[in-house]
């Protein structure tokens, strides 16, 4: 039985650019070998590894004629405008500012060192 998903995995360019990059999204380093590093934030926990094939066809924030594969990932967070100041100040650049969607969160879109989609979210009803 499945009881939920442990870890996600992204293969990246830079491995030591994308762990400073996590990092400086409040995660921690928790575990590092020849493989990759894995990092935590509460229940969250991403597995960074080198990539074989450094090519990577870039993906839309809006979700239209994406490549196959997981297309982003999208962090809970308690208050957007209050984390994106937080990350702002931390030298990160967003794609976008807070704002509403239409589908019920409040978001606020980033990309990792790889161009991995990134969302801050928070629902603005209970799903």
């Amino acid at each position: 039985m499945i009881l939920g998903i442990d870890n996600v995995g992204l293969a990246v360019r830079d491995l030591e650019l994308s762990v400073a990059f996590y990092q400086n999204l409040g995660f921690t380093k928790s575990f590092q070998n020849d493989r990759g590093c894995s990092m935590t934030r509460g229940s969250i926990k991403l597995f960074l590894f080198p990539a074989a094939d450094q090519n990577v066809l870039p993906r839309s924030v809006t979700l239209e004629a994406n490549p196959p594969g997981i297309d982003h990932l999208s962090f809970l967070v308690d208050n957007v405008d209050r984390t994106y100041l937080e990350v702002g100040a931390r030298g990160i650049s967003f794609l976008s500012i807070p704002a509403d969607q239409p589908w019920g969160a409040r978001t606020a879109v980033l990309r990792d060192p790889d161009g991995n989609n990134l969302y801050l979210l928070t629902w603005l009803l209970k799903p």
